[in-house]
């Protein structure tokens, strides 16, 4: 591959010249003109435009690797390839695959090189394209050439396999789904089995030199208590900080449907051998799920737990990053009129949750990650996506132009009461969400957007 361009300073509007892209798509480009002439406010148009096009524009590599289609997106300001980050950002593109030979190959290189890191170690969250070691050597785990980061997070293998899962139901192909497909999806299956501890706490363990709790784990790396509940445990969650009960109910409510998914496809495949692993993992986890995964609330009454322990104790917060309770039906997980989710999303959006914060710019939900009174601009992006009030669309809309401060781009976070203390300046995950969220409010609520 050629060395990754620079586009540390792409912001103020404009998208890199075609020759200066990391990825070029004529078709892409096509279909961005005629989805962008339908939005009438100039500042969202830009907005959508630059950030729908920014994982193709500054972060997406595609080229031959081995003999094999290959693609490598790194998250942006960060020059590392993480699973669940990497199918976030394509996933807007997912359409596109069925008309664009250049997106399909985009999309099959990447379900390529997905399965090649989980191979590298299905434990790890985020990956080099070289076999090198990098800022996190000195970590206390057992790091591979290769592995920029192993931080174990259940969704970092559930990811993959939705991408695998929606590109198979949009396209009908198999052309991705070879041997070294099929070699990552039973190593998957395998480390869910193992992490759902049922024999102890398996073999990852993972320990930090830091002043920060949240970037390492407890009891000589193997965190905290827990008794066996069905479901899969996690070190860390999507946020990337250390869990503080190891079943996490958002990703585990995620693995439940991406896991139904795939069945469907190893039907289709004939892998009758994985079909039976993967029908005593949906079995535990909804089991897990409906005995341990709510809590009742004083005031919303019964709710999802964020994350429990199965010895009864449970964390009651939600965090902006996806998979989150707040998600749970933009990810296909449950519906926005489910009682359950209703009360749950109340209290999501209440000053009860930890990390909802309000400020003179309005009020979201922000992260551990990021500290106290900072929004994500993803959390914002969720509640749109699940509500069905226009008011609160609008409003959300409104805060999220108003976060991108002239930048062009959304960012990681920003303070509740100044935009311009943002963090992240390049971050294509956010970017790749808001600029799908828009298409679909383009394709199915065009009327709102012409109230902004």
């Amino acid at each position: 591959m050629n060395k990754l361009k620079n586009f540390s300073n792409f912001q103020n509007w404009a998208r890199p010249s075609p020759e200066n892209r990391a990825f070029y798509s004529t078709e892409l480009d096509v279909y961005l003109d005629e989805i962008s002439q339908k939005i009438d406010n100039p500042e969202l148009r830009h907005l959508f435009i630059n950030t729908f096009a920014n994982t193709v524009d500054t972060t997406a590599y595609n080229y031959i690797r081995d003999g094999k289609n290959h693609t490598y997106i790194i998250t942006g300001d960060i020059e590392a390839m993480w699973l669940r980050d990497s199918t976030a950002q394509v996933w807007h593109y997912l359409p596109l695959a069925k008309t664009s030979a250049e997106i399909d190959t985009l999309l099959t290189g990447l379900i390529a090189n997905q399965a090649r890191c989980i191979l590298l170690d299905p434990y790890a969250n985020a990956f080099y394209d070289e076999e090198k070691l990098g800022i996190h050597a000195t970590d206390m785990t057992q790091m591979l050439p290769g592995v920029h980061e192993r931080k174990w997070e259940l969704d970092s293998l559930i990811y993959p396999i939705a991408l695998a899962t929606a590109y198979w139901k949009l396209t009908q192909s198999h052309q991705p789904f070879d041997e070294q497909w099929r070699n990552s999806i039973s190593l998957i299956l395998e480390t869910l089995k193992v992490e759902q501890r049922f024999y102890g706490h398996g073999p990852y363990f993972f320990d930090r030199v830091t002043s920060n709790p949240i970037d390492t784990l407890s009891n000589q790396g193997y965190g905290p208590s827990y008794m066996p509940t069905g479901m899969v445990a996690s070190a860390f969650r999507a946020s990337d900080d250390a869990c503080i009960y190891p079943f996490n109910i958002p990703e585990n409510l995620f693995a439940l449907k991406t896991l139904q998914s795939l069945r469907e496809l190893l039907d289709n495949l004939k892998l009758n051998e994985l079909i039976a692993t993967v029908d005593e993992l949906v079995e535990d986890i909804s089991s897990g799920i409906q005995k341990y995964g709510h809590i009742e609330h004083p005031i919303f009454g019964t709710i999802y737990a964020f994350e429990v322990d199965g010895l009864g104790n449970a964390v009651c917060m939600d965090d902006a990053n996806v998979p989150s309770l707040l998600s749970l039906p933009y990810l296909g997980v449950i519906t926005t009129d489910d009682d359950i989710y209703k009360a749950t999303r109340a209290y999501i959006l209440s000053d009860e949750n930890p990390q909802f914060f309000s400020g003179a710019l309005g009020s979201g939900i922000g992260s551990p990650h990021t500290g106290k009174d900072s929004i994500w601009p993803i959390s914002l992006i969720i509640q749109v996506s699940t509500s069905t009030d226009d008011e609160e669309i609008l409003n959300c809309l409104r805060i999220l132009i108003k976060s991108s401060v002239g930048t062009g781009l959304l960012h990681e976070s920003f303070n509740i009461d100044n935009a311009n203390d943002y963090t992240r300046p390049w971050f294509a995950w956010c970017n790749s969400l808001f600029g799908g969220l828009i298409l679909r409010l383009v394709q199915e609520r065009a009327e709102i957007l012409k109230l902004i």
